[in-house]
């Protein structure tokens, strides 16, 4: 059996892609080139490493044996060309992370592992359905989250502690009230983020359990946009009260006070099956120690 590098980038590329095409243009090779390339893969192994339907490629239970594996090797010989090659500094470490983490903690997080190691990750912002996806496939090497994955290949340490907090319009009838009762937030009406992210699904597991029937108006992937709205009083929202301490927002927002407070914690993932590579390690220190790094 000789299995080449070649034929583990073109099998990464195809997994991370979900076809031919797009794994030849990611990897500057024809799709004639790439259909070879993974035959001559499967020749070796003995085995079909993708499900075929149509123009996608869907791994299988033998690619899943292989994806940790091909992974790590491909890690490893990145490592070497970092230590040796011209481009040192040309590192490749794929960070991923949640929207509210992606605005209002990411900009000083790289500013300070820039300042540490000299260079930057690429980074990939979605909802937290997206972003564990990502990293159970190996399509990223770490991610940042507002709460738990539930993937059960992930490796999720505790990060940082969030509050989440209710806002109002800054002249909203509620805004002067001292301490807002459940019963009448039940009659508002909600601004919230989509199905899948961390943000909505707190409010459904946490707070909704306090409100009767709650008035869901509005589900949007942005919070720049729910805030937009609230500002404009079609609703009120439910988001993290680092939130409310970014300049852009300073004087258009009022937090209403409950009778409770309503904490979570960000974790740090990454599979349990990744090569901890000398670029995630690098990172993976910087994110524990941060924001004292």
């Amino acid at each position: 059996m000789n299995i080449t590098f070649k034929q583990l980038s073109v099998f990464v590329a195809i997994v991370r892609s979900g076809s031919m095409t797009l794994a030849a243009e990611t990897l500057f090779m024809t799709k004639g080139a790439i259909s070879q390339t993974l035959a001559e893969l499967e020749s070796q192994l003995g085995v079909r490493l993708f499900d075929r339907q149509h123009a996608r490629l869907y791994i299988n239970h033998e690619g899943q044996k292989l994806l940790p594996v091909a992974d790590e090797l491909l890690s490893r010989m990145q490592g070497v060309e970092q230590l040796f090659g011209e481009n040192s500094q040309d590192t490749q470490l794929k960070l991923g992370c949640t929207k509210t983490i992606g605005s209002y903690l990411l900009p000083d997080m790289l500013k300070g592992f820039k300042a540490h190691q000299g260079w930057l990750p690429q980074c990939t912002i979605a909802n937290t359905q997206k972003i564990s996806t990502m990293v159970s496939h190996f399509e990223i090497d770490v991610a940042l989250l507002e709460g738990p994955a539930s993937e059960p290949n992930l490796i999720c340490e505790p990060w940082l502690e969030d509050e989440m907090v209710i806002i109002a319009g800054k002249n909203h009838p509620l805004a002067k009230q001292e301490t807002v009762s459940y019963q009448v937030l039940s009659q508002e009406r909600w601004l919230l983020r989509e199905q899948g992210s961390s943000s909505r699904a707190f409010f459904d597991n946490q707070l909704a359990l306090h409100l009767s029937n709650p008035q869901i108006a509005l589900s949007l992937n942005a919070f720049d946009a729910i805030l937009s709205c609230v500002a404009h009083h079609l609703g009120i929202t439910f988001i993290s009260k680092r939130m409310l301490h970014s300049s852009f927002y300073t004087g258009h927002f009022v937090q209403l006070h409950t009778e409770q407070r309503f904490m979570r914690k960000f974790t740090l993932c990454y599979h349990k099956s990744k090569f901890i590579s000398p670029t995630l390690a690098s990172w993976l220190s910087f994110s524990r120690s941060w924001p004292h790094s």
